[in-house]
């Protein structure tokens, strides 16, 4: 390589480049100089490199003593970073190599410059950056931890410090956060959880603190970490659990308190009014009988007004039934139904078939086979109000711990999204639900205009 082709790529290199020998700057290319904020650098070779040539005063010992170090010996190269300042006096980062060489059988430094203001910079926002958000997460109430695909807890905010069940250094997360030996049944470490990308909620109650806890977890990728990682958002939701719990609980008493108003009320309406009204009836048919030969009018009145008493005392016994279920008190749940069945057949001309299997010798507690004959009772009061059908099946099926009810009708069928208008009732499904839960059951309603409808229920038996 020729001189002058040598020459030219070293002054044009975007490092500066110096060279000293005892102490004076015996090479510095134009980086060097437009770095420091000098116009040329020819007036600066073979002057004093740390008198006259390194302009700051505040770093020039520590710039003097990194070449004395490779002067003695002690390293044959060396780098760092360091701040510095121009001629103007501004302060920038400089990034700084040198390394012993020999020039003309002496020893020598040849070093580089780089000015690194701004990735010190962005060093510094990020830095700080960071330091914020870690700030931000020990402020939260709720806690927050990332855990990798082998159960291993790599972040922790303060909040899930506070409340480690084991060594966030060396146990694993279902020991760390639940105090288990084993990992947790709901735990979502696999089955496609990491390729999905979508958070799933769940919620959980630690057997060691008592504690209840609505969490949402999140596939993440964590910089320097090899393994899968999750990023868990767990929050406290005993007192909201509690109070739920009071709710359910206040709500339960209610029903039965409503039931027995019921009962009490359907006493009352059968051996008080309908009673009178049976009376009433005996005496205007004793009278009609008395004026049966009486002219004029007077015998066709009587009669008509014992008809009216008699449809006023089926009423009242229809009321009854419907208030206080007879029926279900006598005869059990699945003999109730069926009775109810061959009445609701005969009056509206609806074929309806019902089954029952796995319930001989099983009786429910009176709450929840009230909730499924009121469920029964309004599925049929729908069907005959609503869906128009002429098939209705019913089902009941022991399978424990849970007993499972179908009600399925060849109606008419409706959307179930568009079901319950504002203002228009609707009170019945709602009802259902309810009371379904109320019993820690599930309810599932399915309907399509012109498909029927089917109501699924299902309630934990002991």
């Amino acid at each position: 390589m020729s001189t002058n082709l040598f020459t030219s790529i070293v002054l044009n290199l975007t490092d500066g480049i110096y060279v000293i020998q005892e102490g004076k700057a015996i090479f510095l290319n134009d980086r060097f100089g437009a770095i420091f904020g000098y116009q040329s650098v020819e007036g600066l070779i073979g002057r004093d490199m740390y008198a006259d040539v390194y302009p700051d005063r505040q770093s020039v010992d520590l710039f003097r003593h990194v070449h004395e170090q490779l002067l003695n010996g002690d390293r044959s190269t060396v780098s760092w970073g360091q701040p510095s300042a121009r001629l103007d006096g501004s302060v920038f980062w400089i990034e700084v190599e040198a390394r012993l060489i020999e020039v003309e059988g002496k020893p020598a430094i040849f070093g580089t410059f780089l000015d690194r203001t701004d990735c010190k910079l962005i060093g510094e926002a990020m830095h700080a950056t960071q330091e914020t958000l870690r700030l931000l997460l020990d402020a939260m109430e709720d806690r927050v931890y990332v855990v990798t695909d082998d159960y291993r807890i790599v972040y922790a905010n303060r909040k899930m410090r506070e409340g480690l069940l084991g060594d966030l250094e060396q146990d694993f997360c279902y020991q760390i956060c639940r105090g288990q030996q084993t990992r947790c049944e709901d735990c979502c470490v696999d089955d496609g959880f990491f390729d999905s990308e979508r958070p799933l909620h769940k919620e959980f109650y630690n057997e060691v603190t008592k504690l209840w806890y609505s969490v949402i977890e999140l596939p993440v990728r964590m910089p320097g970490i090899e393994q899968r990682t999750k990023l868990a958002v767990a929050r406290d939701i005993t007192v909201r659990r509690e109070a739920e719990n009071k709710v359910r609980a206040l709500t339960r008493k209610l029903l039965s308190v409503q039931e027995d108003e019921r009962k009490h009320l359907s006493r009352e309406l059968h051996d008080d009014l309908g009673q009178r009204l049976n009376a009433a009836k005996i005496i205007v048919d004793v009278l009609a009988e008395d004026l049966a030969s009486s002219p004029g009018d007077a015998p066709a009145r009587m009669r008509h007004l014992s008809e009216v008493l008699k449809d006023s005392v089926q009423s009242i016994r229809t009321i009854c039934a419907g208030l206080r279920p007879s029926p279900l008190e006598k005869l059990g749940l699945v003999d109730a139904i069926r009775h109810d069945c061959d009445s609701f057949s005969t009056h509206h001309g609806v074929n309806v078939r019902v089954s029952a299997h796995g319930l001989e010798g099983v009786r429910l507690p009176h709450e929840g086979e009230i909730t499924l004959y009121r469920v029964f009772q309004e599925a049929l009061h729908n069907v005959v109000k609503h869906a128009r059908a002429s098939e209705v099946a019913i089902s009941l099926v022991v399978s424990h711990p849970v007993l499972r009810m179908r009600i399925t009708d060849n109606g008419r069928g409706f959307d179930p999204a568009r079901a319950v208008p504002a203002g228009k009732g609707g009170l019945g499904l709602v009802g259902m639900a309810e009371r379904v839960e109320l019993l820690n059951g599930s309810f599932e309603l399915t309907s399509r205009p012109g498909k029927g409808t089917r109501i699924a229920v299902e309630i934990p038996i002991a």
